[in-house]
């Protein structure tokens, strides 16, 4: 495959799973209330995930897939910007790998447990005592995996890798130093998210206005790659 046609296949893979993210979030915000709906008690997180039913699951599973798709995306970043001076690029796109492994591994705790523990948990055959264990159950999952996993490491390893990618980005013949700096700003603000459990609410405003301006700089750079011709 020459480099032009690299080019525009790769736009038009980030550009899909860029609004796959939109998309996906979207349809969760507007069924689920998401992310509003976490620091509701547990029965009602379940309740209003029971609710949802197979649109909402369907919904969360892309979000997992859009996820996924980092793994390449970041090997796409790494292919078109890596440099002679930049060896740091490996860096970042190793941190890219590890926040998509995190993110999926934290999202799946909806596609599969979240829909088993509602089940159980609206089921009106089921005795408070037991409801009171898929509650700790829930809980724990919703911890360690969302709050630990998906919404920490995650967090962390796609900042870093976007602002290490934003840095290669200034200097690239193929696009404008202003989409790096942009790119840096957005990595930042990401890697504010984590900052909410230091007591820190704001951060949380911070981080999710900054993914929705880089799935806007992504639908762009893949546009910019659609439209190289030489």
């Amino acid at each position: 495959m020459d480099m032009i046609t690299f080019y525009r296949c790769s736009g038009v893979f980030i550009i899909i799973v860029a609004i796959g993210f939109i998309i996906s979030q979207i349809g969760i915000t507007k069924i689920f209330n998401y992310p509003q709906i976490l620091r509701s008690p547990t029965n009602t997180i379940l309740q209003k995930f029971h609710e949802g039913g197979v649109k909402l699951k369907f919904f969360w599973i892309c979000f997992a897939l859009s996820s996924l798709m980092l793994i390449p995306i970041s090997a796409i970043f790494y292919r078109i910007l890596n440099r002679n001076n930049t060896p740091y690029l490996m860096i970042g796109t190793a941190f890219g790998i590890a926040s998509s492994i995190f993110y999926v591994l934290g999202l799946m705790r909806w596609v599969f447990l979240a829909d088993n523990l509602s089940k159980k948990y609206i089921d009106e055959n089921t005795n408070p005592k037991i409801k009171e264990t898929l509650e700790i159950v829930f809980q724990s999952f919703h911890i360690y995996c969302g709050n630990s996993v998906g919404e920490t490491m995650g967090f962390l390893c796609m900042g870093i890798w976007i602002s290490i990618t934003g840095i290669s980005m200034i200097s690239s013949v193929i696009f404008h130093p202003l989409i790096g700096v942009g790119f840096i700003f957005c990595g930042i603000g990401i890697l504010a998210g984590p900052l909410e459990w230091l007591g820190f609410r704001f951060s949380n405003k911070i981080n999710k206005l900054s993914m929705k301006m880089l799935m806007l700089l992504l639908i762009f750079i893949g546009v910019k790659l659609l439209n190289i011709s030489s």
